[in-house]
């Protein structure tokens, strides 16, 4: 079977425009990166019902990987005629932004090569419309989707490798990947100002909303909840956005399919110098980043958990 390979490949990533020059900091450890090269690798052992679990290492990966194999039933995994199992998935992928920024990212590269495939895909994939749906970019490929409580047992399986550590990205296929999906879908030019909201989040929710909410649509933005959105209606949604805002979360995710040259504000933890996947991001697909800084609830609350108070006059 062909291996396929990537080189490795340095990144600059230029500052944003600070608000404040002590701002830098946040964003240091992000202006530069090199990402090491990625091969395939053809592997045959058991695909889990959550996702590929061979990478998990230590005890806590004994542990867990123990239990699901005395709690599920194991099952030869028996492709179309002719095709070869496809793994692109990791215990990462049961959320949208690894799905679409990593997932979808590894099928582009393979594109020219898809027919020869059928895609093993996690259990989870039967509770997340958006999984399937985003495949439509990809129809020469056929897909498995696990059943509950069933492990598969593969057999020279092509297992794909992120082709970028989290929160990183190579910037071709990012590009490729949101162009191709904006061609599919045939949206306007941009013209939309949106507020994706999370107050349907369990987590990370702005508490004032209803007060930014006010000023941002006095401003001509939409509110928005991507929740149970179709995967092409949140593509059509985002590609005719010149202006999106949101905080820190998933939502921001979908910039990857806005035009280049618009523009993408986040809303983020004051002192956060971590979370910078999604200035990453638009740096990767040529989406002006631009962010406003928010106070937490509750002191010392981390930036994945944490709900923010804004400075709604600041925020535009």
């Amino acid at each position: 079977m062909k291996v396929f390979s990537l080189p490795p490949e340095t990144l600059h990533r230029p500052l944003p425009t600070l608000l404040h020059p002590d701002d830098a900091v946040l964003f240091a450890a992000e202006t530069a990166a090199v990402l090491p090269a990625v091969e395939t690798s053809v592997v045959s052992g058991e695909f889990l019902p959550a996702g590929w679990h061979a990478d998990l290492g230590g005890w806590k990966g004994l542990v867990k990987n123990s239990f699901v194999r005395a709690t599920t039933r194991s099952q030869r995994f028996v492709p179309s005629a002719g095709r070869t199992p496809l793994v692109v998935t990791d215990r990462f992928s049961n959320g949208y932004f690894h799905w679409v920024t990593e997932v979808l990212p590894r099928l582009w590269w393979l594109r020219d090569h898809l027919a020869a495939f059928e895609a093993v895909l996690p259990e989870f994939a039967h509770r997340f419309g958006y999984m399937t749906q985003s495949l439509a970019l990809f129809p020469e490929l056929k897909h498995q989707v696990l059943e509950p409580g069933v492990r598969w047992r593969l057999q020279g399986a092509l297992l794909v490798p992120a082709l970028a550590p989290t929160g990183n990205y190579r910037p071709a296929p990012m590009r490729e990947v949101g162009e191709a999906w904006r061609t599919k879908v045939q949206p306007q030019a941009p013209f939309r100002k949106l507020y994706v909201s999370r107050s349907r989040a369990a987590r990370r929710r702005i508490v004032n909303e209803s007060e930014l909410k006010a000023v941002l649509e006095a401003q001509g933005f939409e509110t928005v909840y991507l929740e149970g959105m179709a995967f092409a209606d949140q593509v059509r949604l985002l590609a005719e956005t010149e202006h999106l805002i949101s905080n820190h979360g998933a939502g921001l995710t979908n910039l990857l399919f806005m035009v280049p040259g618009t523009r993408v504000t986040e809303i983020r933890l004051r002192g956060d110098a971590h979370n910078n996947c999604y200035f990453s991001l638009a740096r990767a697909v040529g989406v002006e980043y631009s962010y406003r800084l928010a106070d937490p609830v509750q002191a010392a609350e981390r930036a994945h958990t944490a709900d923010l108070t804004v400075d709604v006059g600041r925020v535009l």
